[in-house]
């Protein structure tokens, strides 16, 4: 965790890579008619704020969340997306049917690199050098087998940065390495002929790619250092001129954790290192392409924030920090309240990397308070302000 008496630097070393970064969920199956059976599920009634919280995977096992940058709900928000070791092996991509609570594997092996579709049931991978797709709704009933589409580009010399896909599915993007010092490049492979085209490089190393949920041909990634890049965030598109930054960025701010909050808006975290960057403008912040690169961020929630999300229907953020809170922020009224706490397990660094669900009613996050890692879901009360105000 950062102190005030540590640096920059140090910090950066402490920290190490930070998880990937967030993202937001908009287009993962219409919300309508989802539902979470909260009779089904473990709960208790957080006693700071009186929200209740749901325990999705009960039972010792390891289980993370899909980072906020990709989709996770699939059907409508019939099936959540995850990943567990309950059936030995490793982690492993696994489904939970949110009605039942039954949890299946996802049958396939060392597809490390994989993400859901945002409105398909097709979760897209990749298994050595092939590029495959398999419907994991038909998966789960027993009926689907996957298919293989295209492979990776020649000259590639690993991946990195994540894989995404086209808002309408036509397109899965590959972040990748391509040269020394971190010359990168991203691809954009045809999911259904295979073609491949590169859509931009660049010398440095790519992160986070990110897809628009909305909008075709628009990629947003990152300037990948594990801790502070001199410009963050990027975004490219296909068959334009390559590479652009999304906000332009100072050299006093400390801007990671970007996700798409609409189709031209984003949410990130500007951390305030040290003392003297407390008192200049940081948290929870917002810019959209339409301001262009020279456009001014947004704060919404002015304090030490680490992950970001923004709800499907534009009206919440949520964001945590190091004691593994998560917050409960109003854009317009630039108000945060605390949702939940008491996430730290002992001897765990679970981060919560929260993200709204589909229906934007609660907030899906992980946990270690049971003493493993588990997915819990925070309940939105109906009352905003009977949360606790932030002091």
């Amino acid at each position: 965790m950062f102190t005030p008496k540590m640096g920059r630097r140090s910090f950066l070393q402490a920290a190490g890579a930070a998880a990937l970064c967030a993202a937001a969920g908009h287009r993962e199956g219409a919300a309508e008619g989802f539902r979470i059976p909260t009779g089904l599920y473990p709960s208790y009634v957080d006693e700071k704020t009186g929200v209740t919280v749901l325990t999705l995977t009960p039972g010792g096992s390891t289980n993370s969340i899909v980072y906020q940058t990709h989709p996770m709900w699939l059907d409508g928000g019939k099936y959540l997306f995850f990943t567990s070791d309950r059936s030995g092996g490793g982690m492993a991509p696994h489904l939970l049917e949110l009605a039942t609570g039954t949890v299946k594997p996802v049958p396939l092996k060392d597809a490390g690199h994989n993400t859901l579709s945002w409105n398909t049931p097709f979760l897209y991978y990749v298994q050595g050098d092939a590029l495959g797709m398999l419907d994991l709704v038909q998966s789960f009933q027993g009926t689907a087998e996957p298919r293989i589409f295209g492979k990776v580009p020649d000259g590639v010399r690993s991946l990195s940065g994540t894989i995404s896909v086209e808002a309408d599915g036509s397109t899965l993007y590959l972040g990748a390495i391509i040269g020394d010092n971190d010359r990168s490049a991203i691809y954009a492979v045809d999911t259904k002929t295979g073609d491949t085209r590169e859509v931009t490089a660049f010398d440095f190393k790519v992160g986070h790619v990110q897809a628009n949920p909305f909008t075709p041909g628009l990629v947003m990634f990152c300037h990948e250092t594990g801790g502070d890049a001199p410009q963050r965030v990027w975004t490219a598109r296909v068959g334009g001129d390559g590479p652009a930054p999304f906000y332009k960025e100072t050299y006093d701010e400390w801007v990671t954790h970007e996700a798409w909050w609409g189709p031209d808006r984003i949410v990130f975290t500007v951390w305030p290192y040290d003392d003297r960057h407390k008192g200049l403008p940081h948290g929870i912040a917002t810019a959209t392409l339409a301001d262009g690169p020279q456009g001014k961020m947004e704060v919404l929630a002015q304090y030490p924030a680490w992950h970001t999300h923004g709800s499907p229907d534009g009206k919440w953020v949520m964001g945590d920090d190091f004691d593994r809170n998560l917050w409960l922020v109003h854009p317009e009224k630039r108000e945060r309240r605390l949702l939940t706490q008491g996430h730290l397990g002992k001897g765990l660094k679970t981060h919560p990397h929260g993200s709204f669900t589909p229906d934007s009613r609660a907030v899906l996050f992980n946990s270690s308070r049971e003493g493993h890692d588990t997915l819990c879901c925070a309940l939105l009360p109906d009352d905003w302000e009977s949360l606790p105000k932030a002091d």
